[in-house]
């Protein structure tokens, strides 16, 4: 398994070996001491565009973007899906990313694992301020997909044992590959459900929100640093939503970088994140930790009523403003200026 650390000279690089896999760790060399470096995954000015003829229909919320005339082909419009997003996401924090169905969430998730052809994806994404090249991300990275697809007969015990047959070096003994599936079990908080099989319609197994889990586990199998989740919570009840994120959070501070998309948190899962990045129509409206949401919208000249929840308020905005004639551009410019301002302190 690839390794990725600094090299004397700063720069990150991959370090193969078949050691037990632990997390992993990037290390800067100077000649007197080696220490960890905090990691964070930085993306800027990230703009995507497709290119569409009339027949092909675009989600309601997009019909609005940017167009602009081909030339080669005077039928077919370029249509901007991301628009100049910018942000970070740090070790030991989960970003979420929110807005309703169509804002972008999952083309921004996906232009930042790398899911889109490079020569359609404009800007920047650097880890630790280094360009974040295709080899090092695939060794370093997980991306969880909305869908739980396992095996129903087997037990959680037993997937996790088969991805670790695949997802380990060979070269790795089956006893460290049982250990490496324990730990995984105790951090997913699956102990009591290990020998349980997974089950389907036809047969009891685990809760939904157990299925998740596995699913989460079977991608981060080999320890990686940075995990890509494409809403982790679609589809549970609130209490299995919480306790996903709950476990996300763990592996945060076990020393990953979480990004996902979310349609809307419940105030308790509000409470686990770190940073929020709310899109309309592939644009920022908002990017900032739940804590300053009230401060932002307060200044904007729209306060959040007391206890109300503060996303489902901030979508709710967002949605009247979509609809109205303006649309969400008054947002979007405010949001440059808050994030000018806030820089500056």
């Amino acid at each position: 398994m690839g390794v990725p650390r600094a090299s004397e000279s700063g720069q990150l690089q991959v370090v193969t070996g078949d050691e037990t896999p632990e997390h992993i760790v990037l290390e800067f060399s100077s000649g007197v001491e080696t220490r960890p470096l905090p990691l964070v995954l930085s993306f800027s000015n990230l703009t995507y565009s497709v290119k569409t003829s009339p027949k092909m229909k675009l989600p309601q919320l997009f019909r609005g973007c940017i167009t602009a005339d081909d030339g080669d082909n005077l039928s077919a419009k370029t249509r901007v899906l991301l628009s100049g997003i910018s942000g970070e996401a740090r070790e030991g924090e989960i970003l979420a990313v929110l807005g309703a169905s169509g804002s972008g969430k999952s083309t921004l998730m996906d232009a930042l694992a790398n899911r889109i052809a490079k020569g359609s994806l404009k800007g920047t994404v650097t880890l630790n301020g280094e360009n974040l090249e295709s080899r090092l991300l695939k060794v370093i990275s997980a991306y969880v997909m909305q869908d739980d697809l396992l095996f129903p007969m087997l037990t959680v015990e037993e997937t996790l044992m088969f991805a670790a047959e695949f997802r380990l070096p060979s070269t790795l003994s089956k006893s460290k590959k049982k250990t490496r599936v324990q730990a995984l079990i105790d951090q997913l908080g699956l102990d009591n459900a290990a020998k349980t099989v997974i089950g389907n319609e036809g047969h009891r197994g685990v809760s939904g929100g157990e299925r998740r889990r596995v699913s989460i586990g079977i991608d981060i199998i080999h320890d990686p640093i940075i995990l890509f989740l494409d809403e982790p919570t679609s589809g549970l009840d609130s209490t299995s939503a919480f306790m996903v994120v709950n476990v996300l959070q763990r592996i945060a501070q076990s020393g990953s970088i979480v990004i996902m998309s979310i349609h809307q948190p419940s105030y308790r899962i509000l409470g686990l994140l770190d940073r929020l990045i709310f899109l309309s129509r592939g644009q920022t409206v908002f990017s900032g930790s739940p804590t300053s949401l009230a401060s932002f919208f307060e200044s904007f000249g729209h306060p959040i009523p007391k206890n109300e929840n503060r996303t489902e308020f901030a979508l709710d905005l967002i949605r009247e403003l979509e609809e109205s004639s303006e649309g969400t551009e008054s947002l979007v410019e405010f949001n440059k200026s808050w994030q000018s301002k806030q820089i500056q302190k």
